[in-house]
């Protein structure tokens, strides 16, 4: 296993993003310096970010790009791939699929998450769901075709209004059926729905991507009261060899949260 953190791309700029934002460059010099494997780009207009500048910033620091991470679009721009705006998800899809080149390029992965949108209420509800069909059976055999695939991820009641639990996600993408579709799990969200870490991870481990790693209060691992030990002995079980990636609060602040989180991974490791 391999561990990542979660850094936004020069463009993105939200309170909303648990990730650290600011100057890319130094950002990675922080994360070389703490021996992480790996960094997740979140990414808002990958069309417009020159994608060999990103990958030279990474291995000169003896890292790679881990996965790219889209939820910065949504949070921004409110822009999702289900949304009542036929225009809207048009311009999700673009994005989309300007995310899923950047991957492609980088021989990773794309996560949705909270990008997915919400479903609308009432009776809008059976046609929101067909969009969010459509959206992701789309982006999933365009991702097929580039030799990659997107992640999709269950999240709680809380932050979306569908695929709450990693068992919701396997049923998701079993209705979707195309190669170019897997999951990815995050750890905070997993400690509100799953009844089990380990069950969950057995359940998922031929279609898992990448995890999220961050504590019950969306913290460093350590932080709180998830069963980390458990947890890493699953992912042995299953012999996991992808990224964890860290996606947490800078609290107390990035330095400190990035360098108790690898050590703490680590030494369970």
């Amino acid at each position: 296993m391999k561990i990542s953190f979660q850094v936004a791309s020069s463009e993105v700029n939200t309170p909303r993003l648990p990730a650290i934002q600011g100057n890319f460059e130094e950002n990675l010099d922080v994360l070389a310096k703490l021996g992480y494997d790996g960094v997740e780009v979140s990414m808002r207009k990958p069309d417009e970010l020159d994608l060999n500048l990103i990958q030279k910033q990474a291995e000169s620091r003896g890292m790679e790009v881990a996965a790219v991470h889209t939820a910065g679009i949504g949070f921004q721009d409110k822009v999702w791939l289900c949304h009542p705006d036929k225009n809207i998800r048009k311009v999700a899809m673009k994005r989309l699929k300007g995310c899923l080149d950047a991957a492609s390029f980088y021989g990773v992965e794309v996560i949705i998450g909270s990008f997915r949108g919400m479903l609308s209420d009432g009776e809008e509800r059976e046609e929101s769901l067909k969009w969010m069909h459509d959206a992701f059976k789309e982006s999933s055999d365009y991702a097929a075709s580039k030799g990659t695939r997107v992640l999709f991820e269950p999240q709680h009641r809380f932050s979306v209004n569908f695929g709450f639990t990693t068992q919701d996600g396997i049923q998701f993408i079993q209705e979707i059926n195309s190669p170019g579709i897997g999951i990815m799990l995050d750890t905070f969200h997993m400690n509100v729905e799953d009844t089990s870490f380990a069950a969950s991870i057995f359940d998922c481990k031929d279609h898992l991507g990448i995890l999220h790693i961050a504590d019950s209060n969306r913290m460093y691992p350590g932080a709180g009261h998830i069963p980390w030990r458990d947890l890493i002995s699953a992912l042995q079980v299953i012999d996991y060899k992808g990224y964890l990636s860290l996606q947490i609060k800078m609290d107390p602040d990035f330095e400190t949260a990035a360098k108790r989180g690898i050590d703490n991974l680590r030494s369970l490791m």
